[in-house]
């Protein structure tokens, strides 16, 4: 794989918590129920004027949780410099875009287990992408492996379940909640 270039962005104050590793993280909280940390970044467009529309990506159909739609993210490597690191890394290589600023946690930690019986954590973070100027498209550029569509989802459509002829089910209950929770994180 292609080294990637190293993320620059900044971050609000509100999210300082993740600004170290994922071993630091997990050394400060030792009552943590989980040992493995995923982030999920909700990127928020307003390309057109008072309805912002959250970008969502769907899962390939032979990858685990095939054809559920989620926000780019994924696992905190150890060699992410920072949870916040790892979410910019993420969104990267999941939809081509590179994080300008993380705005802060948008609703609730997901839990799950993995099959091979991991506990992980997933935080979810608003962030702001650069080259968003709010007027124009944003190149999303999907990895097949990992995920074979997206769209720009409003609210309204997130809550319909449906943008155009496309049917939106999510990965979890817990992610649905997130993106709509999202809504609310940018007009505060």
């Amino acid at each position: 794989m292609a080294e990637l270039p190293a993320s620059n962005f900044d971050h609000d104050s509100s999210v300082q918590d993740f600004a170290m590793s994922k071993a630091s993280y997990l050394a400060a909280h030792p009552e943590a129920s989980f040992g493995y940390i995923a982030t999920s970044s909700l990127v928020v467009h307003t390309r057109i004027p008072f309805v912002p529309r959250i970008l969502l990506i769907q899962r390939a159909a032979d990858d685990e949780d095939p054809n559920l739609w989620e926000g780019p993210g994924g696992a905190c490597d150890d060699e992410d410099e920072t949870i916040l690191h790892a979410a910019a890394r993420e969104l990267r290589e999941e939809a081509g875009l590179e994080v300008a600023h993380v705005s802060g946690v948008v609703g609730e930690p997901w839990f799950f287990t993995l099959d091979d019986g991991k506990k992980v954590c997933q935080f979810t973070f608003a962030v702001k992408v650069k080259g968003d100027n709010g007027t124009t498209d944003l190149n999303v550029v999907l990895d097949p492996r990992e995920h074979q569509r997206f769209v720009w989802a409003s609210e309204s459509e997130v809550k319909a379940k449906k943008v155009g002829d496309v049917e939106l089910v999510f990965t979890s209950e817990t992610v649905e909640r997130n993106v709509l929770a999202a809504f609310n994180y940018d007009r505060e």
